[in-house]
């Protein structure tokens, strides 16, 4: 079962319209929760995104539309799929209704729940380690709209066709400046020199949820914790190199070609990423 605007019905019943502008034009974005154990891990956080997102594409918000009205849409889809008390993974998309070319005429949207179980309730360490490299093809903009999580991901896509083509676990994206923005599936932090780094917003990288609770960290571990641009060869000298998403947390990367990571600081991260889970 999935949840449209509101209601719940069977996902075989949903149907779009081929000109729809989701397909045409990408004109949406979308949202992933983690759910523990039937409750919404960092609610706020996701649902002051969401509003951003909605505010900047000009998707005009109705008055019904606050918090406790999501929350109670994805609640009821959780129990309509028997998830209640259980952990997993929840995904909205928004994507505008209107009919016409690159102008809309309305600005209304629509938007789809899904649910799916997961595994584990607290993050893994994933003590395999992922093999990684940079992809060089095609660069994202620096624009703050690739802060948003739109449905216009196809970097990430070309990236991730490049991650299996080469046998890779996840690849590292550039942005036109050929500074470093994130991994296909997440963002990406750094340990050099005794700071903790991940690239600033102004890179073009996702504005996630676990990055945003690393960067609240006060000198978590005597590391100084930072925004800042980095640099191919900021990965060569990294002590350590992870990626982070809000559903698998904290992922460790043990190898970029040849070079090598450890994973003290990482596995001491997620430990304190599920403390505030």
């Amino acid at each position: 079962m999935i949840c449209f605007n509101g209601k719940i019905v069977n996902e075989n019943d949903f149907k779009l319209s081929y000109n729809n502008r989701y397909f045409i034009y990408g004109d949406g974005f979308f949202e992933t929760i983690k759910v523990k154990k039937g409750q919404l891990v960092y609610w706020n956080d996701h649902y002051f995104r969401i509003m951003g997102s909605l505010c900047m594409l000009r998707m005009p918000i109705p008055s019904y539309f606050n918090s406790d009205f999501l929350r109670h849409n994805i609640m009821t889809l959780l129990k309509s799929n028997q998830l209640d008390g259980k952990s997993s993974r929840i995904r909205i998309i928004f994507f505008r209704n209107s009919d016409g070319f690159y102008l809309p005429k309305n600005k209304d949207f629509s938007y789809v729940i899904s649910s799916e179980p997961l595994d584990s309730d607290l993050y893994c360490f994933n003590e395999k380690g992922l093999k990684v490299d940079v992809f060089n093809q095609y660069k994202l903009g620096t624009c703050e709209l690739n802060n948003l999580k739109t449905t216009n991901r196809i970097i990430n896509v070309l990236a991730s066709i490049y991650t299996k083509e080469n046998s890779l676990d996840d690849s590292i994206i550039l942005n036109e400046k050929n500074n470093i923005v994130e991994f296909t599936s997440g963002n990406l932090f750094l340990i050099l020199d005794g700071q903790l780094i991940t690239p600033p917003l102004s890179s073009g990288c996702i504005n996630g949820i676990i990055r945003k609770k690393i960067l609240s960290f006060n000198n978590f571990l005597n590391f100084k914790i930072i925004e800042k641009d980095i640099k191919k060869n900021d990965l060569i000298n990294a002590e350590e190199l992870f990626s982070t998403n809000v559903i698998s947390g904290l992922s460790w990367v043990s190898s970029l070609g040849d070079k090598k990571y450890n994973n003290k600081y990482t596995n001491l991260i997620i430990e304190k990423i599920n403390s505030l889970i």
